[in-house]
């Protein structure tokens, strides 16, 4: 009979935030990729990397308000 260690609720959270973190890495470099064909594991796809983007439907940033120099 297998022996199983008893873990706790940190254990497996900390095991979540470590494979989730894993996954938002690859997933993340897989959409800054410039590829246009993408082969990971068992999954593949093929994509159009260029960015289309239509001026009109864009809204404008305000810069960010630089803090106040203290004198």
């Amino acid at each position: 009979m297998l022996y199983m260690e008893k873990y706790t609720l940190a254990d497996v959270g900390i095991l979540i935030t470590t494979i989730s973190g894993a996954v938002v890495l690859i997933l993340g470099a897989l959409q800054k990729s410039k590829c246009s064909k993408i082969n990971f594991c068992c999954f593949s796809c093929d994509r159009d990397p260029t960015l289309k983007t239509d001026p009109s439907q864009m809204t404008p940033r305000l810069p960010s308000r630089a803090p106040d120099a203290i004198p």
